[in-house]
């Protein structure tokens, strides 16, 4: 999870964000994918047009409430243990998992059994905050300068990869965007922090709840390097790289 972000005291004041996850043909949110479409993307995962039916939001929606979580907990975007990473239990049927960072990162951590699993493969967000406070340029931030950058994606669950990623890209849409409100942190001497209105994109894959035991996850991409107070595209690329240990305990029956 890299991020438009300042550290104080090891604990993360963020600007516009970007991490490791609507679409290019959504009705609504701009979702790729719908409840008709041939689902091959692999065993385990949810086709993008069915996330809303399973899971009571559309992956969109899961992703912008994903970011509202990594703000309430920034700790799970530096971890590097998987020590934080039950958190991503939020307590309703989609677990968060972690991605990753400007370093590789390795994590292990126990997932509850029965709920499906959110996966931030390489998405980015915006803070409305000057020069760009307006959802406008924030769109154009993520769609054009983000997203047209993102390239060497993919994704593997237990060895099994993941196909048509395309189909998992969130846009910001034109029509109706989802714009939500995440908490900054304390106010700085230029004025950023608070609660500040958002929008996010990028890819996200959301999986099926997986059988009891263990299970590896692996996500890898190159994202391009954004100026973090302008959002326009600098030189150089950052290459995400995660791996997820997770042990998915049994459903409790009482």
């Amino acid at each position: 999870m890299l991020t438009r972000r300042r550290f104080i005291d090891s604990v993360a004041v963020f600007r516009p964000l970007l991490l490791l996850a609507a679409a290019a043909f959504a009705t609504t949110t701009a979702q790729a994918g719908g409840p008709g479409d041939r689902h091959d993307d692999g065993p385990a995962v949810v086709a993008p047009g069915e996330v809303r039916a399973v899971t009571g939001k559309s992956l969109a929606e899961w992703g912008a409430r994903w970011w509202q979580w990594a703000y309430e907990n920034p700790e799970v975007l530096g971890d590097t243990t998987g020590e934080f990473g039950p958190l991503g239990n939020v307590g309703g049927p989609v677990f968060f998992a972690e991605g990753a960072s400007a370093e590789p990162t390795r994590v292990a951590y126990d997932v509850p059994g029965g709920q499906y699993i959110l996966l931030p493969v390489a998405t980015y967000l915006w803070t409305f905050f000057d020069p760009c406070a307006e959802v406008d340029c924030a769109r154009d931030i993520i769609n054009r300068n983000f997203i047209e950058g993102i390239s060497h994606v993919a994704v593997t669950v237990d060895g099994e990869p993941v196909r048509n990623l395309r189909k998992h890209l969130v846009r910001v849409s034109e029509s109706r965007p989802i714009v939500f409100k995440v908490d900054a942190g304390p106010i700085q001497e230029d004025g950023y922090g608070g609660i500040l209105d958002a929008v996010q994109g990028g890819y996200w894959v959301m999986l099926k709840p997986l059988p009891p035991g263990k299970h590896r996850i692996a996500m890898v991409a190159t994202v391009p390097n954004l100026d973090p107070f302008t959002g326009e595209v600098l030189d150089g690329a950052f290459d995400l790289d995660a791996r997820l240990k997770l042990t998915v305990q049994a459903e409790d029956c009482d």
